[in-house]
Formats: structure tokens, sequence, C-alpha cells
């Protein structure tokens, strides 16, 4: 049988160059997958419980932002505001919409958000945001985390500018 490249017909000298120049090739297709493609990160704390638990790894699609736009509910990891931190958050609302917690209820666009993913009885406090109407403001979301008894979110330090959203989470 003939090979299609033996590499043993290659000088050796130029051996190296084709090795150093395959590592090159593999580390720099790493290094765009991860930045512009497909990562990986990992839920520190409790603010999503009970969908995304402590420790818990995800992939973060990050060309999400050039195939689609974002919808409410989907699950987000931010680069958040004030801090050298990540955070993940489910979106609630989109540019333009406005906000408003009532009786524990979230109300978008004055209509209640159907929340699936919280256990029944889950009361939302207003915070910062009290029961105002927020207005998003544009090329920004309002997110919340889904333990919201303890989560840092829009209701506290405000809508999230896009530019602060690294990508979606793929998830099981």
């Amino acid at each position: 049988m003939r090979r299609l490249f033996d590499y043993r017909s290659v000088p050796r000298e130029k051996r190296t160059h084709i090795l150093a120049a395959m590592l090159f090739g593999s580390v720099l297709s790493y290094l765009l997958i991860v930045r512009f493609g497909v990562t990986v990160g990992e839920v520190e704390g409790d603010s999503m419980l009970p969908t995304l638990k402590d420790g818990e790894r995800y992939l973060i699609n990050r060309m999400v932002f050039r195939l689609r736009e974002l919808q409410p509910g989907d699950i987000v990891e931010i680069n958040m505001p004030g801090l050298d931190d990540y955070s993940v958050k489910r979106i609630i609302a989109l540019p333009g919409d406005v906000v408003q917690i009532r009786g524990g209820r979230v109300y978008v666009n004055g209509r209640e958000r159907p929340e699936p993913y919280l256990p029944s009885g889950v009361f939302t406090e207003g915070r910062a945001l009290g029961s105002r109407a927020y207005l998003v403001p544009d090329n920004a979301y309002f997110v919340l985390g889904d333990n919201r008894s303890i989560s840092a979110d829009s209701r506290t330090f405000g809508a999230v500018e896009r530019d602060r959203l690294v990508g979606r989470l793929w998830m099981r």
C-alpha cells in the first residue's frame, strides 16, 4: 500500500519546519475558536439555582451574536459591570422593552413574563428598581438570576450593555 505522504522522505531539517508550522497552526486555530467560537465556563455561586449549580461546567457560544438575535429566556455569560468577573444570568427583556416588577412577578411591556424555569411560588423583589417601570436602553439587556433571593442582577445594577455579553450558554 502506497502512502500519500511519508515524513521519512523529507530531509530532517525540513521536518522541524513542518512540525513548527503545524504547531503554530494548531495554536492559532485553538485561539481563534476560543476567542470567536466556543469556550468553556464554570458556574461560581448559586445565583442560577435550580437551573445551574455551583461548579457545573458549560459551553459558551461566542458566535451567537452573528448567528441570531438573543431572546428572552436565553442564558448568557456577562462580564459584570464594575468588576473583573464573569457571571451567568438569564435575559428577561430586550432593548426597548419596559420592565416592571409588581407583586413578586415580572412584567415586560405590560404582560407578565412566563418563567417556567422557576420553581412555583418564587417571589421576585424589585430591589433598587422597586415597582417602577424601567425602559431597557438601546443596545442593552435586562437580566435576572434564576435564584431571585440572592442574585445580583439588573434589579440592582440596571441593564447590561451588549458589549458586556460574552456569549450564550449551550446547555446539556
